[in-house]
């Protein structure tokens, strides 16, 4: 027990001193519920029977404990208050120094800050408390990267605004704060003045890529990596706004469309000086397609490039493509993949092949139209064999029975079932085919033998 004491009750007609200086440097940037619980902390340390414990300022200030905590908090940062003790949490009011050199180093920083810190504060208001390692953070901002104290204020204001939250997580507004303060320090951002202008260079960046993102029908705020991106379009290749925009209407080519096959459209744009760039853009427009080059048809192109073929073959196998009414790049690749089969990579080699298949084209049709009556009279060339009798004798017309509209015994069958027939019996394979009397018979790619109408429907895919 003490020698003296005040006698219980006395606290209550006591008074207690709260220094001038507090009232004209707290006073006005303090939250209010903070300031009730440091009033109340310095009545308890003159008269510690009123309450014991955070619990009891808590009842007595009709506050949750927890705001009791963090009205102590803040006052630790202002270099006010000390904890002495984590569980239970106690501490130790400091004496008010005013402009006096601080005793203990980490007062001393509390108080060369404490205007700074409290202005931080009071950007968030009293339902959001700052911890330590936010102060921390901006104090490095101060002096490790040179930001002034406006420029550090004017950040993390705008960063507020930006929030769409009505209650932001100091935690993650200054972790990202963190990552903007060393961009920004790079740039030589360094006062407010920097500070708007990095954020007017900023706003551009983000108001495009929320175009962007609204193109592809999502719905969520660009992330950092395509904040990046976007950055890069502006300010690296010097593109604007409308640029990166219509060039969104070639991802609909993609089945998952994104920033980064954006980008891949943007940079083959860019370096449109390319040579495979020219020519595959001379060569969509042979195919009947007016669109720009594609990054995968660029890629693509230049496999065939790789593989052997002639530009100017790339460019014949794109017109016979349009003669047959393909306008797809995938129908080119699967023609001159057909081409590559059959060792057609030179310009004179396929050239020479499509003007012997146009040939042989023109023949058959013409020996289909002739018929078979002026057929009979030719004579066959070497290497030919009509087919006449001998193939009568093989294959024997069937009895045919019925009315007046059915074939009596001996009349030739139908011209088409004779053309298979006839097919079945020609013997060898020339590349030029075999016209006999009633049939034509043609070997394909793949080695199976046609005729009549369907060779000249193979013909034509050749």
């Amino acid at each position: 027990m003490p020698f003296c004491s005040f006698a219980e009750g006395a606290g209550m007609y006591d008074v207690t001193p709260i220094e001038n200086m507090f009232l004209l440097e707290y006073l006005p940037t303090a939250p209010g519920d903070f300031l009730r619980v440091y009033l109340y902390a310095r009545m308890l340390s003159l008269h510690p029977e009123l309450g014991d414990g955070m619990a009891d300022v808590a009842r007595a200030l009709n506050m949750d404990e927890d705001a009791v905590f963090n009205a102590m908090t803040y006052w630790e940062r202002q270099g006010l208050v000390r904890r002495m003790t984590d569980r239970p949490p106690t501490y130790a009011l400091l004496p008010f120094r005013g402009n006096t050199p601080a005793a203990n180093p980490m007062d001393g920083d509390y108080y060369q800050y404490r205007d700074f810190n409290a202005s931080l504060q009071a950007l968030f208001g009293p339902d959001t408390l700052l911890h330590p390692k936010q102060y921390e953070m901006a104090n490095d901002w101060l002096n490790l990267l040179g930001f002034t104290q406006d420029a550090v204020l004017r950040m993390v204001e705008a960063r507020l605004k930006r929030s769409r939250s009505k209650k932001p997580d100091p935690v993650k507004l200054f972790n990202r704060l963190n990552e903007i303060a060393a961009e920004w320090s790079e740039r030589g951002v360094r006062t407010a003045e920097d500070v708007e202008r990095a954020l007017e260079y900023d706003s551009r960046v983000e108001k495009t890529a929320s175009a962007v993102i609204k193109q592809f029908s999502m719905r969520r705020p660009a992330t950092v990596d395509e904040l990046q991106l976007v950055s890069k379009w502006l300010n690296e290749w010097g593109m604007s706004p409308e640029q990166i925009l219509a060039a969104c209407a070639e991802t609909t080519k993609s089945r998952n469309p994104s920033l980064k096959y954006l980008d891949s459209i943007l940079e083959s744009r860019r370096k449109g000086e390319d040579a495979n760039f020219g020519e595959l853009k001379a060569v969509l427009r042979e195919l009947g397609a007016e669109d720009r080059p594609t990054p995968d048809q660029l890629k693509n192109y230049g496999k065939m490039l790789d593989q052997g073929f002639e530009p100017e073959t790339i460019r014949l196998a794109a017109v016979q493509c349009a003669r047959k009414k393909k306008h797809r790049f995938e129908e080119l690749e699967w023609m001159v993949g057909k081409w590559g089969e059959q060792q057609l990579y030179r310009f004179a080699d396929a050239d020479a092949y499509v003007r012997s298949m146009n040939r042989m084209t023109d023949e058959v049709r013409a020996h289909c139209r002739g018929g078979s009556a002026g057929s009979r009279n030719r004579t066959a060339a070497p290497g030919q064999r009509f087919i006449g009798a001998e193939h009568h004798a093989q294959y024997p017309v069937a009895a045919h029975s019925g009315g007046a509209g059915g074939r009596r015994r001996g009349h030739a069958p139908p011209r088409r079932r004779q053309q298979r027939r006839a097919a079945q019996a020609a013997e060898g394979a020339g590349t030029a085919g075999k016209l006999s009397g009633d049939a034509v018979s043609l070997p394909d790619l793949s080695g199976h033998r046609l005729c009549g109408r369907r060779a000249v429907e193979v013909l034509r895919m050749l």
